[in-house]
């Protein structure tokens, strides 16, 4: 197993706590595709695109903090995958990622849009760089538990702010028992 992989224990639901090689097989990746995973910390989930999309594809890694870019560079030359680039910057801010217009195939926001102060802002930035019938992919921690954050992002106000700048809630995906897993199309 990869080093990436999160050996969890199973919660009390019988569901896998967060396993991000299963939740990344219900993006519909493929060879080659340009990805960007917002607030990558320590790159489980961008190690598992990066697997499927291949060396003709691109996961940007974008952080806010040094030691998750850092991290996820030496993961990067440890694993070989250099289909992985690290961007460290401030999602929050206009045109925060550096990323081009629709330059994107697939935008990822794991466990983010709960810890900033304006998520709409993280959302905008996602749409902006997504081509169009891109996917954007929201997992975070359902608004009820024992486990997880004291703050969180309940999934109905993501799905609000996230229509109202003009995605369309395409499905939901099984991101484990204490986490939601939102997909919509640009």
């Amino acid at each position: 197993m990869s080093e990436f992989v999160l050996d969890i224990p199973k919660n009390n639901t019988g569901g896998i706590f967060l396993n991000p090689v299963q939740a990344v097989g219900n993006f519909g990746l493929d060879l080659g595709m340009q990805v960007a995973d917002f607030g990558a910390g320590a790159g489980h989930f961008t190690k598992a695109m990066a697997d499927i999309i291949g060396g003709s594809g691109k996961v940007t890694a974008i952080d806010i903090l040094d030691s998750a870019i850092e991290t996820i560079e030496g993961q990067k030359r440890i694993s070989g995958l250099f289909q992985i680039q690290t961007s460290k910057s401030n999602l929050e801010k206009p045109n925060g990622s550096n990323l081009p217009d629709a330059s994107q195939d697939l935008v990822l926001c794991a466990n983010i849009l709960h810890q900033v102060q304006n998520p709409q802002n993280i959302l905008n930035e996602a749409y902006r760089i997504l081509k169009l019938q891109g996917k954007l992919f929201v997992i975070d921690w359902f608004e009820q538990g024992i486990i997880g954050p004291p703050q969180r992002i309940p999934k109905d106000l993501v799905e609000k702010l996230a229509t109202e700048i003009g995605f369309k809630k395409t499905g939901e995906i099984d991101a484990g028992g204490l986490h939601y897993g939102l997909e919509f199309k640009k």
